[in-house]
């Protein structure tokens, strides 16, 4: 039994937009595009030699940032790995101040079918507070479907938090103690908090995973080398933390590199065995779960 990175931005080359060609063509990763776009088969080949059992693959609409990524994309990306299900969780979304409620609860429909294993909310790409259903906030009533969808469906609920350098991010949704709300109206919904508020959030992203039984911190983006200095008591929290690589963000070319450089931070086994297996077997299951 490997390991699971549940947290990548991989794209697939019978998949990729034209907007998401030209970010990725960009400055942010450095790297020849030709290199960043895979087949599915080119993934688990590295997943093998990495010892990784599974990937979260981040699959959710990102109107705002290069306009031509929308609900569907999800659903094209699902059906590219769907010869490999159980290599693969997909991790879906709707951009919710672009969607109607009607057009909000058909592609959570349509994805939950098609078979998603979480629901991406990224506040800083999609210009909303995670807590904008609130009265006293902006009365969002979509984004209060999703959550309401999730918790009944028993999917997890990834919010990004922290910082983006990408192009049109609204850094100032990334502050995570909008999550608090979330975790407060929603008790049984399973909060996955992505980046544990890199880099100037992580304060409050420690302190909502001690305090809040359905808050997880998601490691991803964070450089293991440099993970006690953000998170210096990571092995208070190994209950619930999960590893993610980011792979391929700016920064992280390689993903076996980086989950062993994971490995060697220097806590318990026990809690770097929760953290890069046990916690993440069982928040996020890949798409073979409905066969």
């Amino acid at each position: 039994m490997g390991f699971i990175d549940a947290h990548t931005h991989i794209v697939f080359k019978d998949t990729v937009t034209n907007g998401l060609f030209k970010l990725m063509s960009g400055e942010l990763w450095r790297v020849p595009v030709e290199k960043l776009l895979v087949t599915p088969r080119d993934v688990v080949s590295m997943l093998d030699d990495a010892n990784i059992d599974y990937v979260g693959v981040m699959a959710f609409p990102l109107r705002k940032i290069v306009g031509d990524v929308t609900e569907e994309y999800t659903i094209k990306v699902i059906n590219a790995v769907r010869d490999y299900a159980d290599r693969f969780a997909i991790i879906g979304g709707v951009e919710v101040n672009e969607l109607s409620i009607d057009e909000v609860k058909y592609w959570l429909n349509k994805q939950y079918e098609s078979g998603i294993s979480a629901i991406k909310i990224h506040p800083v790409h999609h210009w909303v507070k995670p807590n904008a259903y609130r009265p006293e906030e902006q009365n969002l009533k979509q984004l209060e479907l999703i959550y309401q969808f999730a918790e009944d469906h028993r999917l997890p609920v990834y919010i990004h938090t922290g910082t983006s350098i990408a192009p049109k991010a609204r850094n100032k949704y990334g502050d995570p103690i909008f999550i608090d709300d979330v975790s407060v109206d929603f008790p049984r919904l399973t909060i996955i908090m992505a980046h544990m508020g890199r880099p100037i959030w992580m304060s409050t992203a420690f302190q909502l995973v001690r305090i809040r039984p359905n808050i997880y911190a998601d490691l991803s983006s964070i450089p293991p080398k440099k993970m006690l200095e953000y998170v210096p008591r990571l092995a208070e929290i190994s209950d619930k933390a999960i590893y993610g690589s980011d792979y391929p963000g700016p920064g992280v070319y390689d993903i076996k590199a980086n989950l062993q450089e994971f490995l060697k931070i220097p806590i318990p086994n026990d809690s770097i065995k929760k953290i890069v297996d046990d916690n993440p077997r069982k928040i996020l299951k890949p798409l073979s779960r409905n066969r």
